[in-house]
């Protein structure tokens, strides 16, 4: 089934094109849209796109595919590339025990997806919180993972590392406080991020490179997430805050490459460094002048080092 009350991935306006290997541009493969149910029941939506070894997205906290839009452009036209929407996000529906909004959940709900598309294993890439996802799918499920690309993630309670100290903790303390005395309060001040200009400022502060990513971009992820509940950020945050991989990271096997953004302040690169000293077989390469979002701000530079590490392992 084809949702249409919204566009699915609204196409970021800026002037990037996406070419192939020969330099001409290409036409983009079909497009196929579908619902599975998670775990518990809930209605998640998916998406794929091209022919091939199977490329998984996994985006971060409360965000959308807009962040793998020109990776997803880039690699289908060689992979087969898939993303699904977590539980309370974009196109699916909100659990209703919200309780259920943990990257444990999340994990289960995309093995899930592989079941009903038949799909043995994947590489699996995850941006921020999305790296915890598949942290947390290959710890669960390691068969079911060929290798791993974790751009831009912390192994260990993120929100630590917010802005190079923990100088956020009091922000969401104090979201939980009025999600749960003031929440009509909490859903006014959420939908004024569009118009907020101190929303846009820390977003191109902390988020992206406002020198690369185009101004549209940063736009859109603005207006999709005051769209969403603010009680599905309070409570996936409150998962995600405590979430800890480090006790048993040494256990997963998957060829990995880890990539990080040189001026990224929401997790830094000494995140991504604890993680590849600790990864048995892992790879850290740090992109120039990238963001936290360097997968936007750079797409090109991106997508080759993706590529060429999908070429190592055979992929």
């Amino acid at each position: 089934m084809n949702p249409t009350s919204r566009q699915l991935r609204p196409r970021p306006t800026g002037a990037r094109k996406t070419r192939v290997k020969n330099g001409s541009a290409a036409e983009r493969p079909a497009v196929n849209h579908g619902y599975f149910r998670g775990y518990d029941g809930t209605k998640l939506f998916y998406s794929t796109e091209g022919k091939g070894r199977p490329l998984v997205f996994c985006y971060g906290l409360v965000c959308s595919s807009l962040h793998w839009t020109y990776q997803i452009e880039y690699f289908s036209r060689q992979y087969q590339t898939i993303w699904f929407d977590y539980r309370g996000h974009q196109n699916s529906d909100t659990p209703k025990d919200l309780k259920s909004l943990t990257l444990e959940g999340i994990a289960d709900d995309l093995k899930i997806l592989l079941d009903e598309l038949k799909i043995p294993d994947a590489v699996i890439l995850g941006h921020s919180m999305g790296v915890n996802v598949v942290l947390e799918f290959a710890h669960k499920y390691p068969e079911r993972v060929a290798a791993m690309i974790l751009a831009n993630g912390t192994p260990r309670r993120p929100i630590e590392t917010f802005v190079s100290g923990n100088i956020m903790e009091p922000t969401f303390k104090g979201m939980r406080l009025l999600h749960e005395y003031a929440p009509r309060v909490l859903r006014k001040l959420w939908s004024l991020q569009p118009k907020n200009p101190f929303a846009r400022v820390i977003a191109s502060m902390g988020g992206f490179n406002p020198h690369l990513t185009p101004k549209e971009d940063i736009d859109f992820y603005l207006s999709s997430v005051a769209e969403m509940d603010p009680s599905i950020f309070v409570h996936l945050i409150e998962n995600y805050a405590d979430y800890d991989a480090t006790p048993w990271l040494h256990s997963l096997k998957a060829p990995t490459l880890i990539l990080g953004g040189e001026i990224d302040s929401l997790t830094p690169v000494s995140t991504q460094r604890l993680m590849d000293q600790v990864l048995p077989n892992s790879r850290l390469e740090v992109i120039q002048h990238g963001s936290h979002c360097a997968q936007m701000d750079l797409p090109e530079v991106f997508n080759l080092k993706v590529e060429r590490f999908l070429g190592e392992i055979g992929y």
